[in-house]
């Protein structure tokens, strides 16, 4: 196996990927400090699982990763890879070739991978274990790794011989081993003390729950018989109720078709009111219809002014715009004919120019002959007269340009005189426009001023208006709720008055025995009435009262108990039933004392919380003076707890806690009538019956004296409006009036501004036409002087060759006539062209200028057209109002004979609805005695399923396998015998058996868990044991060799001299201190700690070759570890490096020349960017 290679990308100075390749041998790696090097030995440590960041030469993990430089950004991760070739199978793991990566990000996420899988630390220390190959080994060995064997720690130098002698995973794994056997001792130990407690416990809970087995049989055999016996109790009551439910349903079904009768009639009656308001609306908006009409008139004949006064702005719009298509196509007339002009003119020079150009190319033709037969002089000449043609040719060019300018100054002079007129007149027209719309506005602002105030004194009178009318409807709205309220307090008066009058709510007895005391006055003699009609409860307590007095409200209440014999005889006499008595003089009560009634939410006594007469105070005592009322169950059950369940409380919402301990509570049956506030709810109904009257008739004479008093703001709002309605003609029509002089204002407006931007164009255009001309001249001017001068040359020579040159003058002035000639008729052309160009884009302006006001024409008349249709459509509705409005009063005495007619049913519909609820309550009150039936056996079936419930925790639908009895009398006795067995046996504890059972449970599993354990504990000291062993024997056997090969590879390394290990205590071998002692040659054997700096670097470089000649590790890592060694001592070194490189490789880091000889391969590491290592490899060596 060796390392084949390294692959890094981002970790320290490494940003780029870099692969270092491996052969076997020494691998050199070479280069500057601060290059890089160390970062290679810091890369292989980090991926063979390296933790500490000071043994990196970091502060902190995300060190590693390349933080950037002034030109590159950070990375967000750092990667680095070992590449081990494992064809010999070293490593345990069946693959040829193992990558072992380790990756770091830098949000802190790391990772480590074997053959690109995921895995653990664990996994990768264990895949090198034993090899020499680790971050704790001697596989990588730095300035670091010399000072741990200079070390004066044991535990420092230890490490290194232990990992060289193979008992590392030994020494783990017995560390782990005394782990799990010092937690087992633990274990074992919780395990006994919770083993004594549970033996405590065990047999005075089995004796305990052998007794509640038995409670239990018999507490079943009980449960079985009561429950029938609850069942047929319940059975027999729900038949009862079923027939009464029938009875109630039909009832109820009366009463519901009743009840949806009446809000048909009262739904219909709202409909009807409805539209009898509509009506009366509808009368009112047609009464106002005459003025409302008026109104709409007036505004419609506005609305005919304004469009009349914009059918005659078109019109004068219209015939202006005649006027000026008229003119512009004139002037089109007039543009055609001189373009017409123009062409001819074109024509004719465009034949004269053919005719020139033809006589021009036969003269160039000779004279070009000629030229050819001419001397070099002559040449000279000719060339001079050719520079002379084209000056004149181009003097003549810059002459027609200067003409071409003064002609456009001209035709802008012409346009700036026109546009000033037209500027002129517009200004004139757009003063005259703003003096008439000044005017206008005068007069437009006083009709707005006064329409503006008009408007807030309408608005004032109509908010005035508005809170009359509010104020009316809430007068209405209020008689009419006292008016419902009255009806619907009658009518529940009326039923209750007749209630009492028959007595309905009581039992039948008492009932027949109170109606024959009203009409036997002997009988009555000493009989005060019912309990219920003596007391009288605060509303909020009633139902609190009645659930605490039950039926003894029912109870009658007499002077002696002679009156009671004499009504009790009645009853049987005439067989009418059974009913209770509490005669004056003879029931005595006493009122609760010494109680404890200081909790938050107690109320108070009963007795004290009730009205009633002095008279009847004892009866009252007796049958309230011992119970409590709070507001809520939780405080009544502190209450009962504090005071021993000595007395019975009563909440708000009528649950009871009775002395026994028993509660009753639940909903309550909403009632109609309530025999206990009855008497007190009729008085209260005929008091604010006649209170509502009152303030019925206070209502109806205030509505009539404030309807009084506002007709002043009806008049002045009419007034106000008819006056508005004058103003918002004369308003409108002004209006638009402004609105059209200031369209015509903006047009004005915008016509000068076109005109002033075009000036400002021309203008720009007649300065640069002067600019072109003065530097024309110039240039003119310059040419005249360079022509004069060759003029001069060529007639100096032309007076000595007179005959030759007399006739090439000839031929050159011909030639130059003709050319300006031709030059004339390109100039003309091009102005002939200009003139057409202008004219024909002129004539187009005033086409479009033609079809633009055409179309406005078109628009004028379509305009004026739907004007004039929307003035007759006007006329139409103007007749059409003064129609209805005529036709209008006989439509306002039908409504109201409608209105009269629907009034009265109106009334027929509130008798109807007065009946069906006198029917309604009737009906209820039926309800009421068949509720109070039900409420009884309800009470009394609840009682049982309460009873079941807590004696036995069921339910009547969990009760179907229980068997009714036959004979009750038998069964109730068994019942009693079962009890009173249960009662002997005492008090029970139900929970025993199960805790037994468990406890029992626990016991035997701790008592096999402890049995587990004592055999775990001995199974471990013994595998501790024959670790220990082993390990003394194999380190024994490996440190010998190493202290020979120590020895051996001394001498060599120093050339002669001596070298020993010793161990402190070799019946410890395993902890003792390993002293190293050293000799060099000419020196007496001495401590490693008395040499040189050199010699002790040696000596530990000799410890580790040493230990790499027993159990070569597949490559070593020596990063300067020869860094204090002299020149003679590094050779050394080096030759004894390369005797090992057969069976190791080597990657080494230096800066001694010794060591880079013995390389097969060098690697140089460099930094040509700030911050970023780069490579440079040479291989030395085939």
């Amino acid at each position: 196996m060796y390392l084949k290679r390294l692959e890094l990308q981002g970790f320290k100075s490494f940003a780029d990927k870099t692969v270092l390749e491996f052969r076997k041998g020494i691998t050199g790696i070479i280069g500057p400090n601060g290059s890089g090097k160390s970062n290679i030995s810091d890369s292989i440590r980090w991926v063979l699982g390296e933790q500490s960041m000071k043994a990196l030469r970091g502060a902190k993990s995300l060190d590693i990763i390349f933080a950037g430089t002034q030109n590159r950004k950070s990375l967000g991760f750092a990667e680095a890879s070992l590449v081990f070739d494992n064809s010999d199978n070293s490593l345990p793991i069946e693959y040829q070739e193992v990558t072992v990566t380790r990756k770091i990000y830098r949000t802190g996420e790391t990772g480590y991978y074997i053959n690109k899988t995921p895995c653990r630390l664990k996994d990768v220390l264990e895949l090198f274990m034993d090899t020499g190959i680790g971050k704790d080994g001697y596989s990588i060995i730095g300035q670091g790794k010399i000072d741990e064997i200079l070390s004066n720690k044991s535990e420092d130098r230890r490490h290194i011989f232990e990992e060289a002698a193979g008992i590392v995973k030994y020494k783990i794994r017995k560390q782990e081993s005394e782990k799990k056997l010092e937690q087992t001792k633990l274990n074992l130990l919780r395990i006994n003390d919770i083993l004594t407690e549970i033996e405590a416990n065990l047999e005075p809970l089995k004796m305990q729950s052998e007794k509640a087995k038995k409670y239990l049989n018999l507490r079943e055999e009980l449960k079985n018989i009561e429950v029938g016996l609850f069942i047929y109790n319940i059975d027999k009551y729900k038949e009862t109720l079923n027939e009464l439910i029938k009875d109630e349903e039909i009832m109820q079904n009366q009463c519901n078709e009743e009840e949806e009768k009446l809000e048909k009639v009262k739904s219909l009656k709202e409909e009807l009111k409805e539209t009898i308001d509509n009506i009366t609306l509808q009368i009112e908006e047609m009464s106002n219809s005459g003025f409302e009409s008026q109104k709409e008139i007036e505004m419609l004949n506005s609305d005919i002014n304004v469009a009349k006064t914009k059918i005659t702005n078109n019109t004068e719009n219209k015939e202006r715009y005649g006027k000026e298509i008229e003119e512009k196509n004139q002037r089109i007339q007039e543009l055609e004919e001189e373009l017409k002009q123009k062409e001819e003119k074109k024509f004719n020079l465009k034949e004269n120019r053919e005719k020139f150009e033809k006589e021009l190319k036969t003269k160039e033709d000779e004279l070009a002959k000629i030229t050819e037969k001419l001397t070099s002089k002559e040449l000279e000449i000719e060339g001079y007269k050719k520079q002379v043609e084209e000056n004149s040719d181009q003097k003549y060019e810059l002459g027609t340009e200067i003409n071409t300018q003064k002609t456009n100054l001209q035709n802008y002079d012409k346009r700036i005189n026109q546009i000033k007129q037209e500027i002129t007149s517009n200004i004139s027209e757009l003063d005259r426009t703003r003096m008439e719309k000044e005017e206008l506005s005068k007069n437009f602002y006083e009709i707005e001023n006064s329409r503006n105030k008009t408007l807030k004194n309408i608005e004032e009178i109509s908010n005035e208006k508005n809170e009359v009318d509010k104020k009316i409807k809430t007068y209405e709205d209020k008689i009419r709720n006292i008016e419902d309220s009255i009806r619907m307090k009658q009518s529940r008066r009326n039923f209750l008055v007749e209630t009492e009058k028959e007595k309905e709510g009581y039992i039948k007895s008492v009932k027949s025995l109170l109606k024959d005391c009203e009409n036997i006055k002997e009988l009555g003699k000493g009989m005060h009435g019912v309990l219920a009609n003596i007391i009288e409860a605060p509303e909020e307590l009633e139902t609190a009262i009645e659930m605490c007095l039950g039926a003894s409200l029912q109870n009658i209440v007499t002077d002696t108990e002679e009156e009671a014999k004499n009504l009790i005889e009645h009853l049987r006499k005439n067989n009418l039933g059974r009913a209770s008595f509490l005669p004056i003089t003879s029931v005595k009560g006493k009122k609760l004392e010494k109680a404890k009634l200081n909790e938050n939410g107690v109320i108070g006594i009963a007795s004290d919380l009730v009205k009633y007469d002095k008279k009847y105070e004892q009866i009252i005592l007796n049958l309230l003076g011992r119970t409590v009322i709070t507001d809520t169950i939780e405080t009544a059950i502190k209450v009962a707890k504090q005071n021993n369940y000595t007395f019975r409380i009563v909440t708000k919402t009528g649950d009871i806690i009775n002395p026994s301990g028993a509660m009753t509570g639940g909903s309550i049956a909403k009632k109609t009538i309530n025999i206990l506030g009855r008497s007190k709810e009729i008085e209260k109904l005929g008091k604010e019956i006649t209170n509502e009257e009152k303030k019925k008739e206070e209502l109806l004479k205030e509505k009539e004296n404030y309807e009084n008093s506002i007709k002043n703001v009806i008049e002045q709002s009419k007034e106000l409006n008819t006056k508005l309605q004058e103003i918002e003609i004369e308003y409108a029509t002004e209006k638009q009036k402004i609105l059209s002089i200031e369209s015509s204002i903006e047009k004005i407006e915008k016509r000068i501004k076109t005109l002033k931007e075009e000036k400002e164009t021309i203008e720009n255009q007649i300065k640069e036409a002067n600019n072109i001309i003065e530097n024309d001249d110039k240039q003119i001017e310059e040419l005249t002087i360079k022509i004069e001068e060759l003029s001069k040359y060529i007639q100096e020579y032309a007076e000595n060759n007179k005959e030759n040159q007399k006739y090439i003058d000839d031929l050159n002035f011909d030639i130059t006539n003709l050319k300006i000639s031709v030059s004339s008729f390109d100039e003309s052309e091009n102005s002939i062209l200009e003139i057409q160009e202008r004219i024909n884009q002129e004539i187009e302006n005033n086409k479009n200028s033609i079809k633009d006001k055409t179309e406005q024409i078109e628009k004028i008349k379509q305009d004026n057209f739907n004007l004039e249709e929307n003035i007759k459509e006007i006329l139409e509705k103007i007749e059409n109002i003064k129609e209805t409005v005529k036709n209008s009063g006989s439509k306002i005495e039908e409504l109201k004979q409608e209105r009269s007619q629907k009034s009265e049913v109106l009334s027929k519909q509130e008798e109807q609805i007065t009946e069906k609820f006198n029917v309604i309550e009737d009906l209820k009150a039926q309800l009421v005695k068949i509720d109070v039936k039900k409420t009884k056996i309800q009470e009394d079936i609840n009682s049982i399923i309460n009873k079941m419930w807590e004696e036995y925790e069921l339910t009547p639908n969990a009760v179907e396998n229980y068997e009714k009895p036959n004979n009750i009398s038998a069964t109730q006795k068994e019942v009693n015998r079962l009890r009173n067995e249960i009662k002997e046996i005492g008090s029970v504890n139900i929970d025993s058996i199960e805790e037994y059972k468990n406890l029992k449970d626990r016991y035997d599993f701790m008592s096999e868990q402890r049995l587990d354990l004592e055999t775990t504990m001995n199974k471990l000291r013994k595998i501790i044991s024959e670790m220990t062993q082993i390990m003394k024997e194999q380190f024994k056997e490996k440190f010998k060799v190493i202290n020979k090969n120590f020895d051996e590879v001394f001498k060599e390394l120093f050339g002669g001299g001596k070298a020993e290990l010793k161990l402190e205590d070799e019946e410890k071998i395993l902890e003792c201190d390993i002293e190293i002692t050293a000799q060099p040659p000419g020196k007496k054997l001495q401590s490693m700690t008395l040499l040189s700096g050199g010699e002790k670097a040696l000596t530990a470089i000799a410890l580790l070759f040493a230990i790499l000649k027993i159990n070569p590790a597949p490559f070593c890592v020596l990063d300067e570890i020869e860094a204090a060694l002299d020149d003679v001592n590094v050779y050394r070194y080096a030759e004894y490096l390369k005797k090992f490189a057969k069976d190791t490789q080597f990657l080494v880091i230096t800066h001694r020349k010794g060591t880079m000889e013995v390389a097969d391969t060098v690697y140089g590491v460099t930094m040509e960017e700030n911050g970023i290592s780069k490579l440079l490899s040479m291989k030395l060596k085939q």
